[in-house]
């Protein structure tokens, strides 16, 4: 029994884990927070840093980048891209659209939303919320 505990577990923060985005990261910058920036933090952007934004790292916004926003890019806002915001676009942040952020909405930073700012927050912040900025 402990050993399906400790599956499920590890899914749960696995999951979590890739749903937000240190790159652009929104929730808890404190100490054990989603965001924090301190060297061995989970959004620590200096060099080797899971949110390092020179070349080659993951936050890279130049060509050929994960960040990169032009044409063909993984956060291109124009028609067809993944951040695209118009209605029916993947990045539409009006009610009922996948970046919405009032109460409800999967990009909700207010208390119990999953982009929470505060202590225990963050976690389940989906990557459009932050990544198309």
């Amino acid at each position: 029994m402990k050993r399906y505990v400790l599956v499920v577990i590890l899914i749960f923060l696995s999951s979590s884990a890739i749903a937000r985005n240190v790159c652009n990261c929104k929730g808890y910058d404190g100490p054990g927070g989603a965001c924090y920036a301190e060297p061995g933090g989970p959004a620590y952007a200096g060099p080797g840093g899971p949110a390092y934004a020179g070349e080659g790292g993951p936050c890279y916004a130049g060509l050929g980048g994960k960040m990169y926003a032009g044409p063909g890019g993984p956060a291109y806002d124009g028609p067809g891209g993944a951040c695209y915001a118009e209605p029916g676009g993947p990045a539409y942040a009006g009610p009922g659209g996948p970046a919405y952020a009032g109460p409800g909405g999967s990009c909700y930073a207010g208390e119990g939303g999953p982009c929470f700012g505060g202590p225990g927050g963050g976690w389940n912040c989906p990557t459009v919320c932050s990544k198309c900025k």
